[in-house]
């Protein structure tokens, strides 16, 4: 199941709970959950149809013939992706 999956099935739950305690929180909820859902992409090659398309390109580029493979792109994935969500639910919060 991908992430945009995950937000369509859970989206709604997530703002009714939120809703529950106030309209701020509803909104913050959503928030959140929009900027989760646009970073977890980064974490992993998988993560994201884009990560996939970019890494085959590079490795069909003539000039480049580089290849990126799950563990060395989860090098930087993991920590990039950690770094940004605390900065974005900082910001949110």
């Amino acid at each position: 199941m991908n992430v945009l999956e995950n937000v369509l099935l859970l989206g709604a739950r997530v703002a009714a709970s939120a809703a529950a305690v106030s309209a701020v929180d509803e909104k913050k909820a959503w928030l959140i959950l929009a900027w989760v859902s646009t970073v977890a992409g980064n974490l992993s090659l998988l993560g994201s149809a884009a990560n996939l398309i970019v890494c085959e390109q590079a490795h069909r580029a003539p000039q480049l013939g580089y290849t990126l493979s799950f563990w060395s792109h989860l090098k930087f994935g993991v920590p990039s992706t950690l770094i940004v969500t605390a900065i974005g639910l900082t910001l949110i919060r």
